[in-house]
């Protein structure tokens, strides 16, 4: 896991290894998501968390590029990738707790501490159910969609609007992917009882499931065509049509936990723990694999 962030400036083709390091930087701890790029009081700023809980900006560019100019201490391990939106950043972290961060003032605006796991931390999966590592993802309307145990809706000022499951006193398994959220009002998340789950986003109603049999660690990908693409634990990545029915599955070696990149050509890019980059065709074909060498948990990008 790495313990830096880095910027990269790509001079030609990455398989020329014509590539050069601009800065790196230093945080001290693992960094497990993808940094999101932000305004911060007029400079472009990498927003990225630790798992030492720390919440940090570095400058891009300009005079300071490079340069730490923020850092916040946050009350638990962040594994979840940041959302930014008018001048605010939201990130979830291990002590259950999303947290809003005003990027002007450079400090928290609000908090909000979510599940029904109590103050006592047991190990292993109860312990972690209500940890807030999905997302959030921000929606059309501007409301954030959070993957803690179950999945949130959330308003721009930390009030919930609703959560799935309903009823309280249900102890909802972990959701540790990013909700998606489609432009025709659905939400897709992967849950750590084996399921794909499509809600309503309007009030949280339960759409479809999907039974995949093993975590589902990974968030979903949608193609231009409407298509779900998600992966799971069993190494398999599912294609899924938008009533949740299956239209295939591709079975790699080991398990698939980051999400799928989905070209405009229906191409699916996908890597998996077993240390390979596949590329799909829109049949779930292989075109071809790339080996890496260790185990990816990483969501390729197009360009």
């Amino acid at each position: 896991m790495p313990v830096c962030m880095l910027l990269v400036d790509t001079l030609g083709h990455w398989d020329e290894g014509e590539s050069n390091i601009v800065w790196d930087v230093e945080l001290g701890a693992v960094v497990f998501a993808a940094p999101v790029l932000a305004r911060a009081a007029g400079e472009s700023v990498a927003l990225v968390g630790t798992h030492a809980g720390r919440f940090v900006g570095v400058a891009v560019e300009g005079a300071r590029a490079g340069q730490v100019v923020l850092d916040l201490s946050l009350g638990g391990m962040v594994w979840a990738t940041a959302a930014a939106a008018d001048g605010r950043a939201y990130v979830g972290a291990d002590d259950d707790t999303l947290y809003a961060i005003d990027l002007a003032a450079r400090t928290v605006a609000w908090t909000l501490r979510v599940g029904n796991c109590g103050e006592s931390r047991a190990p292993g999966p109860e312990g972690a159910r209500c940890d807030a590592d999905g997302g959030p993802t921000i929606g059309p309307d501007g409301d954030l969609y959070l993957g803690a145990d179950g999945v949130y809706r959330i308003g721009r000022d930390g009030k919930v609007r609703w959560h799935y499951p309903a009823d309280a006193g249900v102890k909802a398994k972990h959701v540790f992917g990013a909700p998606l959220v489609t432009a025709d009002g659905h939400v897709v998340v992967g849950t750590q009882d084996g399921l794909v789950v499509s809600l309503k986003a309007a009030d949280g109603a339960l759409r479809w499931t999907y039974n995949v049999k093993a975590d589902v660690d990974g968030a979903a990908a949608m193609g231009e065509d409407g298509n779900l693409f998600i992966g799971a634990d069993d190494g398999r990545l599912y294609a899924l049509r938008s009533d949740g029915s299956l239209r295939w599955s591709f079975v790699a070696q080991k398990d698939i936990r980051s999400a799928a990149a989905v070209a405009s050509s229906g191409a699916v890019y996908v890597g998996s723990f077993d240390g390979n980059l596949y590329a799909l065709a829109p049949t779930g074909d292989v075109k071809w694999v790339l080996p890496t060498g260790g185990r990816i948990a990483a969501t390729p990008v197009i360009d």
